[in-house]
């Protein structure tokens, strides 16, 4: 269970790197046409990738924006192999979460 605390300061880490996004985005023209979607709903998917980076990020294996930087690349090639985008990927551990179940919250994302 994690506590208040720690989502404010995973909150607080996220808010901080939102900036990364963009620049992934605007480096990544092609694939963001790519994926087929609203430029806000690709921003919002990789918004998603991003508090699961920050949630999964291990100081022993790299720095932090080096990992933000890897999963918002990968989750933007996840959208443009498969248009549409209709589920969030956790590269990490391989697993898939519907997108249904990131619009109900089931994702526990504050």
């Amino acid at each position: 269970m994690k506590t208040n605390s720690y989502i404010a300061e995973r909150n607080r880490i996220v808010e901080e790197h939102l900036w990364c996004i963009d620049a992934v985005m605007r480096a990544n023209p092609r694939a963001v046409r790519k994926a087929r979607m609203e430029r806000e709903d690709v921003y919002q998917q990789l918004a998603l990738r991003l508090v699961q980076a920050v949630d999964s990020y291990d100081p022993a294996k790299s720095e932090l924006k080096e990992h933000i930087f890897t999963a918002l690349r990968a989750e933007l090639r996840f959208c443009a192999a498969k248009p549409g985008c209709p589920a969030l990927t956790d590269f990490d551990s391989g697993i898939i979460i519907p997108f249904e179940a990131v619009r109900r919250g089931c994702l526990g994302i504050a």
